[in-house]
């Protein structure tokens, strides 16, 4: 999935992802200051949530076990509508051309900066050292076998130590 090449330390996750919502909080001061009507704001505000939306759905196969094309495909729809409501928003704002174009920038950078966050966050909370739910009857076929085979092995190899205390 997409977040899976951003494997740091959780650390690092966690401070990229405030660092982000301490730049959401910046952008939307830059777009206080624009003067925009309350229906744009909201307009906003519901893009953000999708697009964090977004990064949730993308994220859903490594936290729940969901199967990817699932996930992808609510994801898609997820950012898909982010994007008609930030187009919404943004052309609300009105006034003239220089006007619309830096509110589409911030409100951009702000839809951006919701996406990352939340899913750098999602990622601090569940690392990847951490067991992935199987998504299939096969893998979890797989997974038990696996768990049968070094229990085995684990009581074996306990058998082999009382054995070498005698």
């Amino acid at each position: 999935m997409f977040f899976e090449g951003f494997m740091w330390g959780e650390e690092k996750l966690g401070l990229l992802s405030g660092v982000s919502f301490v730049l959401i909080g910046v952008f939307a001061y830059l777009l206080y200051l624009q003067e925009l009507s309350i229906v744009s704001i909201l307009f906003m505000v519901l893009g953000m949530l999708a697009t964090s939306g977004t990064a949730i759905f993308f994220q859903m196969p490594r936290i729940r076990g969901t199967r990817a094309a699932i996930s992808t495909f609510l994801g898609g729809l997820s950012i898909g509508l982010a994007i008609i409501l930030w187009v919404i928003a943004c052309t609300a704002a009105g006034e003239d051309v220089l006007h619309e174009v830096l509110v589409f920038t911030l409100a951009g950078v702000e839809m951006f900066l919701a996406f990352f966050g939340v899913g750098f966050l999602l990622l601090a909370l569940y690392p990847s050292e951490a067991e992935p739910v199987p998504t299939s009857k096969s893998e979890t076929l797989e997974h038990t076998k696996k768990a049968k085979q070094l229990e085995t092995h684990e009581h074996n190899h306990e058998d082999d130590d009382i054995f070498e205390r005698l």
